[in-house]
């Protein structure tokens, strides 16, 4: 009688679990997009690297609003030009399209609360990007060696975030984020900014000059890296913390 008894309670746990990893997640493919489910969302986790002009992601996928753009889903779809990416998006993953050399513009809609670590890293022909007032975060190297990038302009209504003339800024303009690898050979950093953040200069080769002010105290890891026309700089005894590298 307890052997019974242990069979059936055995067969009711694998029946109750099995209907919840059917609805926790799944993959598919529509087109060149394949994509995962979870919760009724979808994600796109991959794109057929042939795909190539102007796009405008879908914003379901078979019946799934699509939520979030995954690591690296897009990642070396070097032939797309332009991205359209939907009001129904809420998060942009780490190195979502790393490497697209091609692309030239990015709509990112204001449904966009997180832009991951790398997520346009060397995109090339990045000339301009455009921060919507409903991102909260933004990845370190999120527009590093992006050499045509000249500017990355932020909604005014945006209360994370602020660009001056196209450099990127925390909302009360203390930190220094990104400076945009295409932008000018040498720049004077404000004087309101009290950090230089990690990364925040890296990849720009064209750099020559910078000038820091005496406001600043922390010069963030990887600040300068790989700027290697950088001739002149000069910190003054207000920085207490200089990161590695």
């Amino acid at each position: 009688m307890t052997k019974t008894v242990s069979i059936i309670l055995c067969l009711l746990m694998i029946v109750s679990v099995v209907p919840v990893i059917g609805l926790t997640a799944s993959a598919e493919k529509s087109g060149y997009y394949t994509y995962s489910v979870s919760n009724g969302e979808a994600t796109i986790t991959d794109c057929d690297t042939s795909i190539s002009g102007n796009i405008t992601i879908p914003s379901e996928l078979g019946i799934y609003p699509v939520t979030s753009i995954g690591n690296y889903a897009f990642s070396g779809c070097t032939a797309l030009t332009s991205i359209t990416i939907p009001n129904s998006v809420t998060s942009i993953g780490s190195s979502a399209f790393y490497s697209c050399k091609s692309l030239i513009n990015v709509i990112i809609p204001d449904s966009v609360t997180i832009i991951g670590s790398a997520a346009f890293e060397d995109c090339k022909s990045l000339k301009s990007i455009t921060i919507p007032d409903s991102v909260t975060s933004i990845g370190i190297n999120a527009f590093s060696y992006c050499t045509s990038l000249t500017s990355v302009n932020v909604d005014e209504n945006n209360s994370n975030y602020c660009d001056i003339d196209g450099v990127l800024f925390n909302k009360d303009k203390t930190t220094l984020l990104i400076y945009p690898n295409g932008k000018a050979t040498t720049y004077s950093i404000p004087d309101s900014v009290i950090s230089i953040g990690d990364d925040a200069f890296e990849g720009c080769k064209s750099l020559t000059s910078v000038i820091i002010p005496d406001s600043v105290t922390s010069i963030g890891d990887e600040a300068f890296w790989n700027c290697t026309s950088l001739t002149s700089i000069t910190i003054h005894d207000s920085v207490t913390s200089i990161g590695m590298n």
